[in-house]
């Protein structure tokens, strides 16, 4: 093999080892926060959404942590670094839902939206105003 070809061959090895690494590594906020799903559906705006929601987090270090949605305490764990947890959530509008410490700073948060599927924004005129007929 050639040295071009070498070159280039670990140089992209070195790019995707450090791409794969950095997909689970922890955040500089020393915290991670995924809830799916992240988006919920509703026939239309205004509606309430209810749905079950995965959670799963991970901290550097053991603490005792709670899970929020808004201002509402969810569910608490204490002495824990990682956990996972199914929850019943009812939404009327977008939400964030955050982890936080003891001292109540938030280690991670992240947002659930609530999309309609008949949103008049998005809805499509299927007729014209006029007609030569």
């Amino acid at each position: 093999m050639n040295f071009k070809w070498s070159y280039a061959l670990m140089v992209s090895a070195c790019l995707v080892a450090t791409k794969t690494s950095s997909v689970y590594a922890i955040p500089e906020s020393k915290a991670a926060l995924k809830v799916k799903p992240m988006i919920c559906m509703v026939k239309s705006i205004g509606q309430i959404c209810e749905m079950t929601i995965a959670i799963q987090w991970q901290t550097t270090t053991a603490q005792d942590v709670c899970l929020y949605q808004d201002t509402q305490k969810l569910k608490c764990w204490q002495g824990t670094q990682q956990a996972k947890a199914k929850l019943n959530i009812s939404l009327e509008q977008d939400m964030t839902f955050s982890l936080k410490n003891a001292r109540m700073e938030t280690l991670a948060a992240q947002k659930v939206k609530v999309n309609a599927a008949l949103s008049r924004k998005y809805r499509r005129k299927l007729k014209s105003d006029w007609s030569f007929f």
